[in-house]
């Protein structure tokens, strides 16, 4: 835990210049194209096979809201999975926006398939909240999730939470995710605190899919981070830390997750 502040104290100290150089991000985000690319590297202790992943998108800023096309890239267990994904964002005013995704894929590491939709409505005295659902097809049986939040804006801070409710033959899987995020001068430039507790706190990582698995106990902190430089690029990067049971062993695996990546708007 001290090492997540650590971390957390060395971002603000260095990238608070980047927040003062706010003079050029009209001109930013007047441009209408971003392309994009992340790297995933989840470690597993005791001697689980590691996670790699990678993906890489195009974003397209219409009058209606943004439209993202996405390709992911798995790698474990010595096979190679892709999945393709089409995220939109519909703004309908000032007050209600939504979002939308549908996905698919043709191999063992990924949902075969995956949907999703959540409305947003903006409150009075800086909350925000939400409703939606998560939908995920495995081979072998399929997933709803039910999700929604609730967000505040304090200064220049946001906080929201997030419940999760899978139900399934045998009860109901929750979770529970927080996240207080300080914003650094523009909106693009920001630093992130998470943390969670329950099952699948992390939408895209759903412990394999196997049923088995669902009603696990975890727990995760993590700091995120995202600035702006050079006037077109976005760099941003994750450490987060996991504590995962697994009906094989009888304590929790710590799962190290580092995420890095970059988005290029023109």
């Amino acid at each position: 835990m001290r090492f997540l502040f650590f971390v957390l104290f060395l971002f603000v100290a260095t990238t608070s210049s980047f927040a003062r150089q706010s003079s050029n991000y009209q001109d930013y985000q007047s441009k209408k194209n971003v392309a994009g690319f992340g790297l995933t590297f989840d470690h597993y202790g005791d001697d689980l096979e590691d996670w790699q992943k990678m993906y890489i998108e195009y974003r397209r800023i219409t009058s209606g809201g943004p439209i993202i096309g996405r390709l992911n890239i798995g790698h474990r267990f010595d096979i190679t999975d892709y999945q393709g994904e089409i995220d939109y964002w519909p703004e309908f005013n000032d007050k209600w926006y939504s979002y939308f995704n549908i996905g698919v894929s043709g191999g063992d590491l990924f949902p075969e398939f995956r949907a999703g939709a959540e409305l947003y409505r903006a409150l009075p005295n800086g909350f925000e909240s939400s409703l939606g659902f998560r939908y995920l097809k495995f081979s072998e049986d399929d997933v709803i999730i039910f999700t929604g939040s609730v967000g505040k804006y304090i200064g220049n801070w946001l906080l929201i939470g997030r419940p999760y409710f899978t139900p399934q033959d045998s009860g109901v899987s929750s979770s529970f995710t927080i996240l207080a995020r300080r914003y650094l001068g523009i909106p693009d430039n920001f630093v992130s605190l998470l943390a969670g507790f329950g099952f699948s706190p992390d939408e895209r990582r759903f412990l394999d899919g196997q049923a088995d698995n669902r009603f696990q106990k975890s727990r995760y902190v993590g700091v995120q981070t995202n600035y702006l430089i050079l006037k077109q690029f976005e760099l941003f990067g994750l450490l987060k830390l996991t504590w995962q049971e697994f009906p094989s062993t009888q304590s929790f695996t710590k799962i190290t997750t580092f995420e890095m990546g970059g988005r290029y708007r023109f």
